[in-house]
C-alpha cells in the first residue's frame, strides 16, 4: 500500500498548531503572572511607607470622626414609615 502524503501533511500541522497554542498560553500565563509585579514597580502612587507620623493629620481624622459619631448618634422624635409590600 501506497502511504498518503496527505496524513504526513496533517501530522506536520497539527504538531505546530498544537505548539503554537502551547506557548500562547504559557505566555499569557506569565504575563498574568508578571503584570501585577511590574505594575506595583512604576507605580506613582505606592510609596514606601514613613515612619514619622503626621500628629496634625492624626487630629484631623479623630475630629472629622468625632462629628460624624455626634451626628448619627442623634435620635430623631419622627417614626420612620416603610412601605410593606
Amino acid at each position: 500500500m501506497k502511504k498518503s502524503k496527505l496524513s504526513s501533511y496533517f501530522l506536520l500541522l497539527s504538531i505546530f498548531t498544537f505548539a503554537a497554542t502551547f506557548f500562547y498560553i504559557v505566555q499569557k500565563s506569565y504575563d498574568s503572572l508578571m503584570k501585577p509585579i511590574t505594575e506595583v514597580k512604576q507605580s506613582v502612587i505606592i510609596k514606601s511607607i514613613d515612619p514619622n507620623l503626621d500628629i496634625s493629620t492624626l487630629d484631623e481624622i479623630e475630629k472629622r470622626n468625632a462629628v460624624n459619631y455626634i451626628i448619627t448618634a442623634i435620635p430623631t422624635t419622627e417614626p420612620t414609615f416603610v412601605e410593606s409590600p
